[in-house]
């Protein structure tokens, strides 16, 4: 297993301009993590132009790290607007030609709206399914795999399962959010998801003196993804009210414990 970090980890600072995007890989490299995540609006400008994702990989690939995905954030697979959903269609085409082109394998997306799917899923799972159809055609062109992350918080995550369950390719799999997940099926619902998993979000909001995250139990949850023998990343997110570099750097040192 490998560890990474999302750019979402800074999300304050980014979108508040007290750091950049090349600040955030910096500390990733200092930090000696192993892979980088980019959220897709903290590059959005970038999106736009191949040379300046080219670049952007390419300050990656300088600093020793790997490029491991772009974050899409596709919330209206769900909408019962098809112009809504058209376009959310579009962005997901749009970032899956961008990745091809930096030689990523991996582009994280969404299910749609979570929370949506779980109080109607009757009527909006046919939306979602027939989003990612579109979407999955051209992902398996590429051979890119889409990682749909259960997202956002306190939601049932059966929706990404049942998703990736009615498409079986090896290009629909799961990110897993440990965070994400309602309380009283978090750590069930987590490990429904590894059997599926190419990529996982370690959310991570409070931290006792030692590094030890006091709201979720990371014995429990690095247990579960050692036994389902998962070989990929684990990517910090951190998403607490404090510091945000001080909680990535608990958050890694968390992390290595276990690696």
């Amino acid at each position: 297993m490998y560890i990474g970090c999302t750019s979402f980890s800074f999300n304050k600072d980014i979108t508040s301009g007290k750091r950049s995007v090349k600040d955030f890989i910096e500390i990733c490299k200092n930090l000696q993590i192993n892979g980088v995540e980019f959220w897709d609006e903290h590059i959005e400008e970038l999106g736009k132009d191949k040379l300046g994702l080219k670049e952007l990989k390419q300050e990656v690939v300088n600093r020793g790290l790997e490029f491991i995905t772009i974050a899409v954030n596709n919330h209206d697979f769900s909408s019962l607007d098809s112009e809504i959903r058209r376009n959310d269609i579009n962005k997901v085409i749009s970032w899956i030609n961008a990745i091809n082109d930096l030689d990523c394998k991996i582009l994280r997306v969404l299910p749609g709206n979570l929370i949506d799917l779980n109080r109607d899923e009757k009527k909006l799972f046919p939306l979602v399914i027939s989003c990612f159809e579109e979407c999955l055609k051209l992902a398996e062109d590429k051979k890119i795999v889409l990682a749909i992350e259960n997202c956002p918080k306190d939601t049932d995550p059966m929706v990404v399962k049942r998703i990736i369950e009615e498409f079986n390719s090896p290009f629909l799999k799961a990110c897993a959010d440990i965070g994400n997940i309602r309380k009283d099926i978090r750590y069930e619902g987590f490990e429904s998801l590894l059997p599926f998993a190419v990529h996982i979000h370690a959310k991570t909001y409070n931290f006792e003196d030692d590094s030890r995250e006091t709201t979720i139990d990371y014995d429990r949850v690095m247990k579960m993804i050692y036994n389902h023998n998962y070989e990929g990343y684990i990517s910090i997110e951190y998403e607490g009210d404090g510091d945000e570099l001080e909680g990535v750097k608990s958050s890694e040192r968390l992390i290595k414990r276990y690696l």
